[in-house]
């Protein structure tokens, strides 16, 4: 069902609607018009809405309504935006009266229509997109000689009869309120005596006169009102109507159902023998079972009926027959509820239509009552006891979800003799309406990237927009669309495989992806964490704001109906050995209108987790929200965390034999580099990000070549420099940074440069570079302490040294000078005792951060206090074990007291980072022999 449509006039809207009307009339205004003075020029400045007239009379059936529009044009933008004037009306129920169209022009006024122009009257559907049939016609107007300064005002009348509601009326309107830019404006409505006429008006306390004079009831609202309190989003849509005024001659709810119950009547609608009959038939041989027999009919309206809203000859609110829905094969709500409604009364069912609104479901009882405010039809169905509420415009409806209750809030049964409002409770969805399973390999290890298996099933209406997708011929469309629902769950990945089908049995819709992503276990407190944000309690809030005095008592709306399931498996390395799970990975929990379940945990080799978010309330009130909010943060503070043991193998730690478990990874890549684009880089790029994370710097080197020639970027540079110093080639690292620096001047990398033109012997380079870069340094201190680096590259180690020397004599606390100068001293080999109080503040400063306790551990060894030195490096390591020079001094250290594990420290260091070997002997250090 659509609500009768308002039309507009550029800055106005005309509704359309009353008898005959296909040409426009021009008359003067109504005898029972007050019309309006316009405000004065001054009285609108700012607020270009000069008068905005709404009067109504309710009449013997007739609803007539006379707008009063002056709008002054105060820039060029709006006379080419709003210099047409346009209306739309339905001939079928009503006319379109044109009473004026002036331009007041320095308080004169100039009759456009005197001077002979006209509407011109055009036939177009102007909701055809959105398959809406209603029969409008469209009248337009560019009118002549209007220029900046001039106010146009535009008046006219539509009268509306409604075939379908037997001489009742109604009319309802949205009450204007501040901020809009309105100077003047009424609402007027009249009716005669006798006339039975009720009105409502809301959130508009005050702001209506009723009089009563010469036979007639007048309700006038001035306008603007003022700007009403703002209401929170989640709440209920009852507390967020925007003001409105509501008349009508309907005196109940049942008054409104017993004049619409007379066009869902089904006796003798489906001929015996005939096309529907047949289709009964074939139901009646599937299924013996009543619940089933009705999901064959529900499916069969759906799927066999397309969906068009025929508004003509009274069809906003009259159905089609069945016959006739069921040869065209379209029909609106009203149409296809009427033909489910019909099938299920031959098959013995117990059902009736209902009206019901999508949009205000909650506020209906609080609204007068007229068939207006509701905008649908659906079927209630009885059904061994239980109630089923039935959509024929849905989709994907089958036996297993039959159950499902629509957000809609309120019915209105259509019964001879009338009925009240019924409420719509909500209940919990019988199954999922999505289930995730995602299964995770990660047995190779969990900090290299994840191969996974991802499978989403949808189930109900929103399957609906999958299935079309997987009759798509346009590939790309399809898999932009797989791309965005996976993403959706796992964030960023690679695709290898991907394929969306729709089972019609069962009414789902299947996405599969097979792929990488990125490992989601983070390092913290020098062990691996998962804290599996792809389940559902994850995501899960309750954080809405009742803050304010005024929003203190509002319910809080519960997203629903929901039924989400999701299902995680996951391949651990080293056959699980040594995992654990801190927190609840398995609950049971009502939160919030909401049932969350969650089991499972580690079992054996795998953490196995399935977990359940059901609603099963439409709002909650606000006298539970404290408890609500407390319980769901104690829940998320015990979600489960999936701790590896400290031991477990690291990126880098891939050497030998053991680099035969990256093959899986190495064809999955290849996979991804072999579909790649010619003029397309990110497999190769992401390729080379790997294999650098585990040590191939060749391989990365390869893959960096490629994408750099595809994507010349700064950022691929700067990998490219790390891949070539890592593999010997200082002069080509070189080059890259330079050309980094080139293409992203404002980020520099020149600490790498200064180190690099150091190795090269070009210290002179070095310094004169370093000077540069200090005159531009945001920090003056990191100025400074890049030359005193430069200096020590150059031999220049005594002038260096002395330099941050100064700098830490003057340094504010929290300089990085005093870790600077504690580093250079060890390097440089310019250790002292003094400078050990100087690495001492350093660590202080920084918290024990790792780069000031590996600078004291450089400068314990130069000291000879190895032991010292190893203790340091110990704690750099277990807070952060990929810093490998500090694992390939440690190894140095070990060695020097005599302990051979040092040798395994220098191999995984040098393993990962080759580099390292260069820089330590240009220190002065290496392994002793």
């Amino acid at each position: 069902m659509v609500r009768l449509i308002a039309g507009g006039i550029s800055a106005a809207a005309l509704v359309a609607p009353a008898w005959a009307g296909e040409e426009i009339l021009y008359q003067p205004e109504p005898e029972w018009v007050e019309v309006a003075e316009l405000p004065p020029a001054d009285s609108h400045q700012g607020k270009p809405m000069r008068l905005i007239e709404s009067q109504v009379l309710l009449d013997g059936g007739t609803v007539w309504e006379f707008r009063d529009v002056a709008l002054a044009f105060e820039t060029p933008e709006m006379l080419s935006q709003l210099g047409t004037v346009s209306a739309n009306w339905l001939p079928d129920k009503g006319d379109l009266i044109v009473h004026r169209i002036e331009l007041v022009r320095d308080e004169e006024t100039l009759d456009v229509l005197a001077d002979g122009a006209g509407f011109e009257v055009l036939r177009r559907e102007r909701q055809l997109e959105q398959r809406i049939l209603d029969g409008g016609l469209t009248a337009t107007l560019a009118v002549p000689g209007l220029r900046v300064g001039d106010t146009l005002r535009v008046a006219y009348s539509v009268t509306r009869r409604d075939q379908a509601l037997d001489g009742q009326m109604e009319w309802s309107s949205e009450i204007l309120a501040e901020p809009l830019p309105v100077a003047s404006g009424r609402i007027v409505l009249a009716w005669p005596e006798g006339q039975a006429v009720q009105h409502q008006l809301r959130r508009a306390d005050g702001a209506a006169r009723l009089t009563r004079e010469d036979g007639m009831t007048r309700l006038a609202i001035a306008m603007p009102l003022a700007e009403p309190p703002e209401m929170p989003d989640d709440a209920p849509v009852r507390f967020r109507l925007a003001p409105t005024v509501q008349a009508g001659t309907f005196d109940s709810w049942e008054a409104v159902s017993a004049s619409m119950a007379p066009y869902y009547a089904t006796e003798g609608t489906i001929a015996p023998g005939g096309a529907i009959a047949q289709e009964l038939d074939r139901i009646r041989a599937a299924e013996s079972d009543p619940l089933a027999r009705a999901a064959l009919a529900v499916q069969l309206v759906q799927e066999e009926v397309g969906y068009l809203m025929n508004g003509l000859d009274g069809g906003n609110y009259l159905p089609q027959t069945p016959a006739e829905t069921w040869e065209k094969r379209y029909g609106d709500c009203k149409a296809k509820s009427l033909l489910l409604l019909a099938m299920l009364r031959e098959l013995g069912i117990e059902a009736e239509a209902v009206l019901v609104s999508t949009t205000m479901g909650d506020a209906i009882p609080e609204l007068l009552p007229v068939p207006g405010n509701f905008n649908h039809v659906i079927v209630r169905a009885d059904i061994g006891g239980e109630t089923y509420w039935l959509d024929g415009t849905s989709t994907g409806t089958r036996l297993q979800t039959m159950a499902a209750v629509p957000r809609f809030g309120h019915a209105l049964p259509l019964r001879e003799g009338g009925a009240g409002l019924q409420p719509i409770p909500a209940r919990p969805l019988p199954v999922p309406g999505r289930t995730v399973r995602l299964a995770v390999d990660q047995r190779a290890g969990i900090a290299l990237p994840a191969l996974f298996d991802l499978e989403l099933t949808v189930t109900g209406p929103d399957a609906s927009a999958f299935r079309m997708l997987a009759q798509l011929e346009d590939g790309d469309q399809r898999d932009e669309f797989i791309q965005g629902a996976a993403t959706a769950i796992i964030g960023d990945h690679r695709q290898i495989d991907r394929s969306i089908a729709f089972d019609d049995e069962s009414g789902s819709a299947t996405v599969t992806v097979e792929g990488l992503m990125t490992t989601p276990w983070n390092m913290r407190d020098g062990r691996y964490r998962l804290e599996m944000p792809y389940l559902p309690a994850a995501s899960f809030r309750f954080d809405n704001d009742r803050a304010r005095a005024e929003w203190r008592d509002l319910p809080v709306t519960v997203n629903g109906p929901l039924f989400w399931r999701t299902q995680v498996e996951w391949l651990l390395p080293e056959d699980g050995a040594g995992f654990a799970v801190r927190g609840e990975p398995a609950f049971d929990r009502e939160i919030g209108g909401n049932r969350l379940v969650s089991s499972g945990g580690i079992e054996g080799d795998r953490i196995a987790i399935t977990q359940d978010v059901v609603s099963h309330a439409w709002e909650i009130p606000a006298s539970e929200l404290p408890a609500t909010k407390r319980e769901a943060i104690r829940m998320k503070r015990r979600l489960p965390t999936f701790v590896a043991p400290a031991d477990t193998r690291r990126a880098w730690d891939y050497r030998g034999s053991d680099r035969a478990m990256l093959e899986d990874l190495e064809q999955a890549y290849a996979v991804l580099v072999e579909r790649e684009d010619d003029d397309e880089a990110g497999a190769y790029t992401n390729r080379a990000i790997f294999r650098a994370g585990v040590g191939d710097w060749d391989g990365a080197l390869a893959d960096l070549d490629v994408a750099l020639e595809r994507e010349p970027a700064a950022w691929l540079y700067r990998r490219r420099a790390q891949a070539r110093r890592q593999l010997g080639d200082l002069e080509g690292a070189l080059a890259d940074l330079q050309a980094a620096e080139t293409l992203d001047p404002a980020n520099p990398d020149h600490f790498k440069q200064v180190e690099i033109l150091g190795q090269l012997g070009r210290g002179e380079e070095a310094i004169a570079l370093a000077q540069d870069s200090a005159l531009v340094a945001s920090n003056p201190d990191w100025g400074d302490i890049q030359i005193a680096y430069a200096e020590g590259w150059a031999g220049q180690t005594e002038e260096g040294l002395e330099r941050l020397a100064d700098l830490v004599e003057f340094a504010a606390p929290g300089s990085e000078a005093f870790n600077a100068l504690c580093w250079y001293s060890g390097i440089w080999n310019r250790a002292t005792d003094e400078t050990l109080p100087v690495c001492l503040k350093a660590v202080e400063q920084s918290a024990g951060g790792i780069g000031a306790l590996d600078s004291r551990a450089m400068v314990l060894f130069r000291l000879g206090e190895a032991e010292g030195a190893l203790t340091d490096l110990d704690k750099v390591l277990a807070a952060s074990p990929d810093e490998h020079a500090s694992r390939y001094m440690r190894g140095i250290v070990r060695l020097q007291l005599g302990d051979a594990g040092g040798r395994e420290d220098i191999a995984v260091a040098l393993a990962a980072e080759p580099a390292l070997e260069a820089v330590y002997r240009a220190y002065g250090i290496a392994p002793p022999r």
